[in-house]
C-alpha cells in the first residue's frame, strides 16, 4: 500500500495560493507604450552624444548627458512617435545601439564570417554551428549591460 506525503497546510499569505484568475486584457493595459524611434532621431542622438565624448574627454555619459539628449531631441523632433524619450530611453537606446554596434565589429573581425555595410553578416549553413555560439555570448554580454545600466 503506497504512503500518501501528508499535506503541509501554509498560510493563505504565501505566494503558492492563488490569488484568483488573472485578467490578462488588464496585464496588457498596464505595460507602458514603448519609444519609437526613426533613423533621423537616431543619426541626431548618436551625432549629440558624438559631441559629448569630444567635449567630456573620459568617454563618460552620465545621466545629465541622457536627459539633455532627450531634451534635444523633443525639440527636433516634435511629432515623434510612441513613447516619449525620456533620458532613461535615451540610455537604454544607447545600450542597444552599442550593442549592436560591436556586434557588427566582432562579426567583421570573426573568423569564417563576412561583413558588407550594405548586406550585413555574411552568415551561411556552413557556418551555422559558429553563429549559434556567437549569439550565445552576444546573448550573455546584453544581460550583463542590462543589470550594469540598472545598477549606475
Amino acid at each position: 500500500m503506497p504512503s500518501k506525503t501528508p499535506e503541509i497546510a501554509r498560510p493563505p499569505s504565501t505566494p503558492l495560493f492563488s490569488r484568483g484568475t488573472v485578467d490578462l486584457t488588464s496585464l496588457k493595459k498596464s505595460r507602458k507604450p514603448s519609444a519609437r524611434w526613426t533613423l533621423d532621431e537616431e543619426t541626431a542622438f548618436i551625432d549629440f552624444l558624438l559631441s559629448q565624448f569630444l567635449a567630456s574627454g573620459d568617454g563618460n555619459l552620465g545621466k545629465a548627458t541622457f536627459n539633455e539628449a532627450a531634451t534635444l531631441l523633443k525639440k527636433k523632433f516634435p511629432e515623434a512617435l510612441g513613447a516619449e524619450k525620456t533620458g532613461d530611453v535615451c540610455k537604454s537606446k544607447w545600450i542597444v545601439l552599442k550593442a549592436a554596434y560591436h556586434a557588427a565589429v566582432d562579426i567583421k573581425n570573426m573568423s569564417g564570417f563576412t561583413w558588407s555595410d550594405d548586406q550585413g553578416a555574411g552568415v551561411t549553413l556552413k557556418h551555422s554551428d559558429i553563429w549559434e555560439q556567437y549569439l550565445k555570448a552576444l546573448h550573455q554580454q546584453l544581460c550583463i549591460w542590462a543589470k550594469l545600466s540598472k545598477a549606475v
